[in-house]
């Protein structure tokens, strides 16, 4: 497809894009780009409505002085800057952002949409009508989705090392018990679990859950959270940890330490805080992202359809470890 594209220089297909829009051989529909050299990320802004809407959350939240959208700064993607590209000679728009994967060399990556909800309270009958029937089984009883993911494995026989990917067809075929079995795949704990993989990615949900639970700013519809980490490292650390010990990861700049889960309580108690280890880059991330369907909480009332999926999840991940 690279080939077929007329890019600006530096610029090529974002190739770890695991769900969302991709690009028609055509080019008419655009998906995601990258810039290596710059780490970042060129997401079109699609229609016009939903990337005003995103531009504008991106925005409040990088200039804002507000510290309920300080705090949320950190677990989204940076943003740089609205910036126009030509695109097979047409000048599209597109927002700058953070390339999450940026500097690991064996991403695995997983796109997970949060919600029992999935539309906004712009959208027609007939677009209800298309969301209640997408992923029907995971979303009602969960209120997650699994648009798609890629995670490195090595194959039982010969050991061979691949790249699994699923998509969205994938996705919409899994109940509730399907998808803890594809979490738990993507969190390479089939045989062994890496506590100090699971043990990060718990700290960082928790300082999302933390801000839903104090924040009443916004409602968040069809928003996802992107789970991204490198695969050597957590191959080394699962060959390191096997003999018992429960290490926990250098941090991916969540600013929370891990603690107990009760359904019934966003408050957290820790149990444990996150060992900070100098001049590593985090090699585990959670953030979330895609704010095309952000819109004002008018009631000022707390994000009750985000929270539902985000404690499934989170649920579902502390699971890992009692086992």
């Amino acid at each position: 497809m690279n080939s077929e594209l007329l890019l600006p220089k530096g610029v090529c297909l974002l190739e770890t894009q695991v769900a969302g829009h991709t690009f028609s051989s055509d080019a008419k529909a655009l998906g995601m780009l990258k810039n290596e050299i710059l780490g970042c990320v060129l997401k079109p802004m699609g229609k016009p409505e939903c990337g005003a809407r995103e531009l504008a959350f991106y925005e409040s939240v990088t200039y804002s002085n507000d510290p309920i959208l300080n705090k949320v700064r950190s677990l989204i993607p940076k943003f740089y800057e609205k910036i126009k590209l030509r695109v097979n000679t047409m000048d599209h728009t597109f927002l700058k952002l953070e390339d999450l994967t940026h500097c690991i060399k064996k991403p695995c990556i997983m796109d997970i949409k949060i919600g029992k909800r999935t539309w906004d309270p712009l959208a027609t009958a007939e677009k209800r009508d298309v969301e209640e029937k997408k992923y029907i089984q995971c979303k009602q009883k969960l209120g997650l989705c699994l648009p798609g993911f890629q995670v490195y494995s090595q194959m039982p026989l010969t050991q061979e090392e691949v790249v699994l990917r699923y998509g969205k067809d994938y996705g919409r075929q899994l109940n509730d018990i399907e998808f803890r079995k594809t979490v738990s795949l993507f969190l390479q704990c089939q045989k062994v679990v890496c506590w100090p993989l699971v043990q990060e990615l718990l700290t960082q949900l928790y300082a999302i859950r933390d801000w839903f639970s104090e924040q009443r700013l916004f409602h968040f519809y069809a928003s996802s959270l992107l789970v991204v980490y490198d695969y050597e490292t957590v191959q080394f650390l699962t060959g390191t940890t096997q003999n018992g010990t429960k290490e926990s990861l250098p941090n991916g700049n969540a600013q929370n330490d891990a603690c107990n889960f009760k359904y019934e309580d966003l408050a957290p108690t820790a149990i444990s805080s996150a060992r900070h280890v100098q001049n590593i880059s985090p090699y585990i991330k959670v953030r979330m992202i895609d704010f095309a369907h952000v819109f004002p909480a008018s009631d000022g009332s707390p994000d009750t359809n985000y929270i539902f999926g985000l404690q499934n999840l989170i649920k579902i991940i502390e699971d890992l470890l009692s086992r």
